[in-house]
């Protein structure tokens, strides 16, 4: 019980050794436990009936020396108040006009914001990578991505795509290939009638910030034909109070994604199929054949549930959406980057986003907005929780396919400004509701700040 030679106060053995000259680390001194007493906040850092003396702590001579300080130094404490929200450095607007994909050689045109960001690897948001793909008639291009989750939304052309891992799936324009990992290259090969373009988008990133690689399929490779999403659109636009959504359009998935809260419009049902309507080897896992029945699983009942994200993957989100002439939607944010692909926006032009981080005084309107203008086969990227409204002033509908990460976090999907005529005139409104309609994890159907009810909102959505 005596103090040791190495300063502790701890019971040391007959044999202890002598300590070294001085402990050159300063943690080892400082969990000397006759350090430890001399503070009384220090000590309290144990359990209330525990005697100093007991605390457990190593010991000088316990300690290699050299390791120790390396890892002492790499650790880093911070005041909580000014650490808990850190400043990051902000996502720029961006915009990849089609002009990059339409001329020039066969090649991957990346959009690559890493500077912006601040990270060591490729990225267009912190969590996702988008390219444009050019393959001239008759060329082939190959890709390959450390990620869990590849999507390929075909802009024009037709070929296919091969891998050693996937086999070859043929595409056209307008469809959509998801692929899951793939550690070969996937060669693409456009038709030798027309030059293709294709955009790309990957959660890459992610892994790349984990410091991980993907080692299992999370879903299986998928295909949605153009023509079955054009269909589902058409269905739902004739749906009674679809004239008060302020979305038309339609979220893509597959079989690991669904779940029991929302039925999906297709696998198209068996009374609906017909011989011709094929699947294309297993890169079908989207669709459900005639034998398949009323596109249940296979076997297996329950069990084979998805997840119930009704995404794309479980890191993509990805929605396609139909803006009617002459019409425009409220303006609404995300916790996460949004990549907009627009399909197609009428030549004559008067098709574009505002976008900016607050509302005006109406909170209705995007205040002092940055003006992002729709061109068939260009991207423009929305930074995360920016207020952004789409406007169609042309007389064409206008498409546009949005890729983004937020189905990693399960709140907060969406947040959407409130219409002004649903809005009583004695209820001053500065702030937004997020009705439960809106994403099954939100918990409330009434305003998380004002309580009042807002599913007089749900028809508007």
């Amino acid at each position: 019980g005596d103090t040791a030679e190495c300063g502790s106060t701890a019971r040391c053995p007959p044999n202890h050794p002598p300590a070294r000259s001085q402990s050159s680390v300063a943690i080892s001194r400082l969990r000397s436990r006759s350090q430890l007493g001399e503070s009384k906040e220090i000590s309290k850092l144990r359990p209330g009936n525990m005697p100093i003396t007991e605390v457990p702590c190593q010991l000088a001579h316990e300690i290699n020396e050299d390791y120790e300080t390396a890892v002492v130094e790499e650790g880093r404490i911070y005041e909580y108040t000014s650490a808990a929200n850190p400043a990051m450095k902000e996502i720029p607007v961006m915009f990849h006009p089609a002009e990059q994909h339409r001329s020039g050689p066969t090649r991957v045109i990346p959009f690559d914001l890493s500077k912006n960001i601040g990270v060591p690897y490729p990225c267009s948001s912190p969590n996702l990578m988008a390219s444009f793909l050019r393959i001239c008639k008759g060329e082939q291009l190959s890709t390959s991505a450390r990620a869990t989750s590849q999507a390929f939304y075909v802009i024009t052309g037709k070929g296919s795509s091969h891998s050693d891992v996937h086999g070859e799936i043929p595409w056209a324009m307008g469809d959509m290939v998801v692929l899951p990992r793939c550690p070969s290259e996937v060669r693409h090969t456009s038709d030798a009638s027309v030059d293709s373009a294709i955009y790309w988008v990957t959660d890459e990133p992610l892994l790349r910030y984990l410091g991980v690689s993907p080692t299992e399929d999370i879903f299986k490779p998928t295909v949605i034909r153009r023509e079955q999403m054009l269909r589902e659109v058409e269905k739902i636009s004739h749906e009674e109070g679809s004239e008060h959504r302020n979305r038309m359009g339609i979220l893509l998935g597959t079989k690991a994604t669904e779940g029991p809260s929302c039925e999906p419009y297709f696998p198209i049902r068996k009374h609906h199929s017909t011989k011709s309507e094929t699947t294309v080897g297993a890169a079908a896992a989207g669709e459900v054949s005639e034998s398949e029945g009323e596109g249940k699983p296979k076997s297996g009942g329950d069990e084979q549930q998805g997840s119930g994200t009704l995404t794309l993957t479980p890191t993509l989100w990805s929605l396609l959406n139909v803006l009617p002439a002459h019409d425009h939607q409220q303006p609404h944010r995300h916790n996460s980057v949004a990549l907009d692909l627009a399909v197609y926006a009428s030549p004559k032009g008067g098709v574009y986003t505002l976008m900016g981080p607050d509302l005006d005084e109406t909170g209705t309107r995007v205040k002092n907005p940055i003006r992002c203008d729709w061109s068939t086969g260009s991207v423009f990227l929305t930074p995360p929780g920016w207020w952004h409204s789409h406007h169609n002033e042309s007389d064409e509908k206008a498409w546009v396919s949005a890729a983004t990460n937020c189905c990693l976090s399960r709140d907060g999907l969406l947040e959407m400004a409130p219409l002004p005529s649903l809005l009583p005139p004695t209820h001053s409104h500065t702030h937004t509701h997020t009705p439960r309609s809106i994403t099954s994890y939100l918990p409330s159907d009434r305003c998380f700040r004002c309580k009042m009810r807002v599913s007089t909102h749900i028809n508007a959505l």
